[in-house]
């Protein structure tokens, strides 16, 4: 696929962006993506090539700032993921967050079981891939 932009080099950056329910996709080469946007997304871009999984090391399939449970804990990063750790990490979160955190809560009480409920998720990930690794 070529570059929308310029037409002559393949697109290799791929963006979707959903915002009130209409979706636009940009395909791009790296050189019309660095050109096009804000420095944070040359950063962004940079720090992505060289980016490693969070919990295995293994080849990211997604990245950006971290999980929406990272989010409402307060403890929002950029944050790189396989797909294998992706889906447990969903996995857990879900099963998970229906009994760990009850409706009728304050602001800071939720925000309290979000962040019991994300450093419980790191600790399982750490053991889920140990575990993963040593079989």
């Amino acid at each position: 696929m070529l570059c929308e932009r310029c037409h002559k080099r393949e697109a290799t950056c791929h963006s979707t962006l959903v915002l009130e329910g209409v979706t636009q996709a940009t395909d791009l080469c790296r050189e019309c993506f660095e050109a096009s946007g804000p420095p944070e997304a040359r950063d962004f871009h940079a720090v992505a090539m060289a980016a490693r999984c969070q919990y295995c090391g293994g080849q990211p399939d997604m990245g950006g700032t971290d999980d929406f449970v990272a989010m409402l804990a307060g403890e929002q990063q950029m944050s790189f993921k396989c797909m294998p750790c992706s889906e447990e990490l969903l996995r857990y979160i879900r099963q998970h967050k229906l009994e760990r955190v009850p409706q009728g809560l304050s602001q800071e009480e939720q925000m309290a079981a979000h962040r019991t409920l994300w450093e419980e998720a790191q600790r399982h990930m750490k053991q889920w891939v140990s575990e993963r690794d040593s079989r």
